[in-house]
């Protein structure tokens, strides 16, 4: 018998072993969205009941309320919820179309500081965006645009443009350069050579930036809660209007939990293959 016969039940086991944990542990940190989404659809009497319920009517009041604008709120969720997409959509829209024509000149072989600048650029995803709170609101109010869209669009798609740009650039890297150097021996322009050779090929590397930047935009809170009033208020910042000085309505914030968390999770599992495509395509060199 031979050496590798005998090493392969073994290997076998060992991955099965593995993907046993793997999905474990995937199920282990599906339990709080869960036991959240359970608990949006309890009646008022027994939301706050321990132990907690497990058996009981269901209803869709929470969410009903949550939407329409209930006690306590300024607005009704579904505003707030629009909002969140058009900043989000927004910010992912400015952050692709400025990180690919800067990935493809920092790609180029002709380009003789790309590495140096790369580098640089990566560096500032450890700028810590709190920082720039105080500067941004100050410029904000003097330029007139507190509670805009475009307030929150421009910051998310400057602090989500250094890793945007990396993963972009590590994609185009794997491009063989005989392609590009062949489309401008025909006399394609750069301009051309990126929209009709590059940009189709990066198409599972776009999808993992635009799925990273909408999650970390559409989760963002801190600018939201200084840079907004009512008019360009998010989802997150919405979110804690259900937690006053006389307690929690448990019903409503789960309700509302569950739906900010709701299309980021079906977008996720929508878009699986082609992110983790995007992300080992570019993560090569």
């Amino acid at each position: 018998m031979s050496k590798s016969s005998v090493l392969e039940p073994r290997a076998t086991a060992g991955g099965i072993i593995g993907q046993l944990f793997m999905w474990g542990w995937l199920l282990l940190g599906l339990v709080p969205l869960l036991f959240i989404a359970i608990t949006s659809l309890k009646p008022e009497g027994i939301v706050n009941q321990v132990p907690p319920a497990w058996v009981f009517d269901v209803t869709l009041k929470n969410y009903v309320t949550v939407m329409t604008g209930g006690q306590g709120t300024s607005q009704g969720f579904g505003q707030l919820l629009m909002n969140s997409a058009i900043v989000s959509v927004g910010a992912t829209a400015l952050t692709v179309l400025l990180a690919v024509p800067a990935a493809y000149a920092l790609s180029m072989r002709t380009f003789a500081p790309r590495k140096k600048i790369s580098g640089w650029i990566l560096s500032t995803y450890m700028f810590p965006p709190i920082v720039a709170v105080i500067p941004i609101f100050v410029f904000a109010g003097k330029l007139g645009m507190m509670d805009t869209y475009a307030v929150l669009i421009i910051p998310y798609a400057a602090f989500n443009l250094p890793i945007a740009v990396w993963i972009l650039r590590s994609a185009i890297v794997q491009i063989p350069f005989e392609i590009q150097e062949a489309a401008m021996v025909d006399g394609a322009s750069h301009w051309s050579t990126l929209r009709q050779i590059v940009w189709p090929l990066l198409g599972p590397s776009v999808a993992t930036v635009s799925v990273l930047t909408l999650v970390l935009t559409w989760n963002e809170f801190l600018f939201a809660l200084s840079l907004t009033r009512s008019d360009a208020k998010t989802a997150p910042v919405g979110l804690q209007e259900f937690t006053g000085m006389y307690g929690t309505e448990w019903g409503s914030i789960t309700a509302a939990a569950t739906l900010v968390v709701a299309p980021i999770l079906i977008l996720t599992i929508l878009l699986r293959r082609r992110m983790v495509s995007g992300l080992t395509f570019g993560a090569v060199k």
